[in-house]
């Protein structure tokens, strides 16, 4: 009688265990080449630095070197950031009281962790014109910094947004505005190489260093034809009072009063010079109308969140 035949091992081969990591390694290979060319992606124009003075430097970020180092857009990884800081932004809206954004020609500074009101009745600041005069009754000198016309669409270069928080304490003697954080947005020209370098950053309790930032750099692109503007319009009630015709336009919200915001965008490889057709005239439109097409980074913020 013959012996039954033995069944086959269920183990790999030399030659099948052979085959199977040459596959393996082939499609490691091809994992290491996808991964690398997304990670190298947002450099593909090259790296550049660009020459930053040390002053400016320091008032835009705490330290002070002599150039900053970024890839040329469409740029992935500082787009992530950006729309991680705009959550950000979103989270500290929703804890504030208050939202004001405020134009301004030079870069950025002012950024207080608290203002006294105790010799203002805070009740009456609806909006970023009243703001100013918050700030600028705590100290003189930013008269020069935010310009007085701070109604509807905004004409400056750069904007700062201060969300306030609310009353630190309520005395006889000091009333304390707390604040959740301010946003700033700047835009720099440089000469080497010549273009325009754009920063948004978040100041929390560290009012030199930000906590969060992202920026692009536009290479050969002034931003003064067809600039990138206006970064902000603010749209009063309807009920508030009339008499500047330029304001008057953006009374249109019925209740809560509200700003539009425009960042620029890492994705978009431009920053000026392609116009599109404006609003009619007559209406807040033909004052924002040409920021279509320029960036994804667009939202509205409440004035007042708690409304």
């Amino acid at each position: 009688m013959k012996a039954p035949l033995q069944t086959a091992n269920s183990g790999l081969t030399f030659v099948e265990l052979l085959v199977t990591l040459v596959v393996g390694a082939g499609l490691i290979a091809a994992a290491v080449i996808g991964f690398s060319t997304v990670a190298g992606a947002p450099t593909r124009g090259g790296r550049v630095d660009v020459a930053i003075t040390p002053a400016n430097h320091s008032t835009l970020y705490g330290v002070t070197t002599n150039f900053v180092t970024i890839g040329q857009n469409p740029n992935y990884f500082q787009a992530a950031q950006a729309r991680r800081m705009k959550d950000r932004l979103m989270s500290d809206v929703a804890a504030g009281s208050a939202v004001f954004v405020l134009g301004r020609n030079q870069l950025g500074g002012v950024r207080p962790a608290s203002i006294d009101v105790s010799t203002n009745d805070f009740r009456n600041v609806t909006t970023p014109a009243a703001f100013r005069g918050l700030l600028i009754d705590a100290d003189a000198d930013l008269a020069s910094v935010f310009p007085a016309a701070q109604s509807g669409a905004l004409a400056t270069t750069n904007a700062s947004i201060f969300i306030v928080r609310g009353l630190d304490n309520i005395t006889d003697s000091a009333n304390t505005l707390r604040m959740v954080a301010t946003y700033e947005v700047d835009f720099l020209p440089t000469a080497s190489p010549p273009g325009t370098y754009a920063s948004v950053r978040r100041y929390g309790t560290n009012a030199t260093v930000p906590t969060d930032y992202y920026h692009v750099f536009y290479p050969g692109d002034a931003n003064t034809t067809d600039p990138f503007r206006p970064l902000g319009a603010f749209f009063e009630r309807s009920a508030q009072a009339v008499g500047d015709p330029a304001a008057d336009l953006f009374r249109v919200a019925p209740n809560g009063a509200f700003s539009f915001v425009w960042w620029p965008d890492p994705l978009v490889s431009y920053l000026s010079g392609r116009p599109v057709l404006t609003g009619s005239a007559g209406t807040p439109r033909a004052e924002y109308a040409n920021m279509a097409r320029r960036t994804s980074l667009f939202f509205v913020l409440p004035a007042f969140p708690g409304q």
